[in-house]
């Protein structure tokens, strides 16, 4: 994913109409207009509009945010650095990157198109990651509000109930797992269940069960690539307790050969 600055963008108008579109940052509202990021600036909820008017200068319109009806522009390039941090293990560095990002993208957060939610699922993992599990659900309240997908969603309670499960809190991850349930409704979301029950069991000793979770996801959430990597290594965990070496070292071979570059595979090769 790749950078675009968010605080200065720009449109330029005719008297009458707009000027056509030269690229594809562009601003779309909701009476049909298009109009390239080509010469304005945000300013709390209004986006202020230079108007060239031939033979006279220009003049500056104001035109809300609320009239978007979407945005289409290349993704930040912060997004991709934030995220290859945060598969390096370093959820510090990640959030030192996302947080100027998000900054950027504040004003049009709720705006279809717009980076923040991306950019907010990165920053509550690193948050988890770091041990500031509040700080964390704060973004995830936020992006709720700003109706962010189910599946990025999921992506932040998994790193949320997973530093839970690794500091023994595992009434408070159930908790949470029973309060998101019944909004799982993508792929991602229901992968992402599936994984948080299978830690929980996996650190209750009910190993089988944790199997059981962790197959759920290359069976019945086969397009979610994100998570794919902690499924197959909590898979092959749990058939290794089970004394299953054949299968835990094909489902090994698998993560090895399908996902080289996560950081379960680094892990598993640890």
């Amino acid at each position: 994913m790749k950078r675009l600055s968010l605080l200065l963008f720009t449109f330029v108008l005719l008297e009458t109409a707009w000027t056509p579109l030269s690229h594809a940052q562009t601003f779309y509202f909701t009476d049909g207009r298009k109009v390239p990021l080509s010469d304005a600036r945000i300013k709390g909820t209004n986006i202020l509009v230079s108007i060239k008017i031939e033979g006279a200068g220009s003049a500056e319109t104001t035109l809300p945010i609320a009239t978007l009806d979407h945005i289409d522009w290349p993704a930040p390039a912060g997004i991709a650095a934030a995220a290859a941090d945060l598969e390096a293990g370093k959820p510090a560095v990640a959030l030192g990157k996302i947080e100027p990002l998000l900054r950027e993208q504040e004003p049009l957060r709720e705006v279809p198109g717009s980076w923040w939610n991306q950019g907010a699922v990165i920053k509550a993992i690193a948050l988890a990651r770091l041990g500031k599990e509040a700080d964390a659900d704060a973004v995830l309240d936020r992006m709720r509000r700003a109706k962010a997908p189910a599946g990025d969603l999921f992506r932040g309670e998994l790193a949320i109930v997973t530093q839970l499960v690794n500091t023994g809190k595992t009434d408070e991850a159930n908790a949470r797992i029973a309060a998101r349930q019944s909004t799982a409704n993508d792929e991602d979301s229901r992968a992402a269940l599936s994984i948080m029950k299978g830690l929980i069991a996996e650190k209750s000793g009910r190993t089988e069960d944790a199997l059981l979770s962790y197959l759920r996801v290359p069976v019945f959430s086969p397009s979610s690539t994100a998570l794919m990597p902690a499924a197959l290594l909590g898979a092959s965990r749990a058939y290794q307790k089970l004394g299953d070496t054949v299968r835990a070292a094909e489902t090994l071979s698998t993560l090895k050969t399908r996902f080289p570059n996560s950081p379960e595979n680094v892990e598993a090769n640890r």
